[in-house]
């Protein structure tokens, strides 16, 4: 319960910045996803519920904040936590390339998803454009913060675990 809590108030502080922050940097027109990177980072850690329960949770704050139909990024951040849950059998401590490379795969996808249900469907084949002016950046800027905060919640992760050890070892119970 500990640690859904701690999960759950990184991915409101991540919204937090995603959505304020970064919103008022000028060198680029998009903002880095960064409850998409928690989501994958949280997936990849800890496995397929948690990455469930991680993207619903970030979907749910863009549904509730910035969506125009309630559900559809719940239900995409839960699809892309349950996907990128499969690969938590190859989790390496520490290891920054696999996470970088999960986040930018579910980057692209969940934009060209949101481009096939928000652009195409309403005629506008404008996809070149949307690639370069949106995905490509987003993509870009969204891994550079990946490198970056990775390792600050692989730690948060690793402290959690280590609590939760210390925690299921009782004093009555003997090896």
């Amino acid at each position: 319960m500990k640690r859904k809590g701690i999960m759950l108030l990184l991915i409101w502080v991540a919204f937090i910045l995603q959505s304020t922050v970064f919103k008022l940097q000028t060198f680029t027109n998009v903002s880095p996803n960064l409850l998409l990177m928690m989501t994958v980072s949280i997936a990849f850690m800890q496995g397929k519920k948690e990455g469930i329960l991680a993207g619903f949770a970030s979907g749910l704050f863009l549904d509730l904040f910035f969506g125009s139909i309630l559900g559809i990024y719940s239900l995409l951040y839960m699809l892309l936590g349950y996907a990128v849950g499969h690969f938590a059998s190859i989790y390496f401590d520490e290891d920054v390339t696999i996470p970088v490379i999960l986040v930018t795969v579910g980057d692209f996808l969940l934009n060209f998803i949101i481009y096939i249900g928000g652009f195409l469907l309403r005629g506008r084949v404008a996809f070149p454009t949307y690639l370069m002016q949106i995905i490509l950046p987003e993509m870009v800027f969204t891994s550079i913060m990946t490198l970056i905060f990775y390792r600050l919640i692989y730690r948060i992760n690793h402290m959690l675990s280590e609590s939760e050890k210390e925690e299921r070892q009782s004093i009555w119970i003997r090896d």
